[in-house]
């Protein structure tokens, strides 16, 4: 019998390894980070982007792009990055 919390971690894991990404994320003790390069990179991608709003969100996905970047496992939903 597998606990609650085992099976949030496996259908987390799947989810990550799909690159998507949520706020519980940042509370995971397993969660991976990208390293700063990568999320400046990501960042200025997305500031360029024309899907980049002033709320520094991403109007395709939702998700706020300071928070987003630095997710190892995140992926551009438009597949910029």
């Amino acid at each position: 019998m597998t606990t609650p919390w085992q099976e949030w971690k496996k259908r987390n894991s799947e989810r990550q390894a799909q690159g998507k990404s949520s706020p519980a994320d940042f509370i995971n003790p397993e969660t991976d980070y990208a390293p700063i390069d990568e999320i400046q990179r990501r960042i200025n991608v997305c500031e360029g982007c024309e899907h980049y709003l002033k709320t520094k969100q991403c109007s395709q996905c939702g998700c706020f792009m300071p928070l987003k970047t630095r997710l190892s496992h995140a992926v551009c939903p438009v597949g910029k990055w």
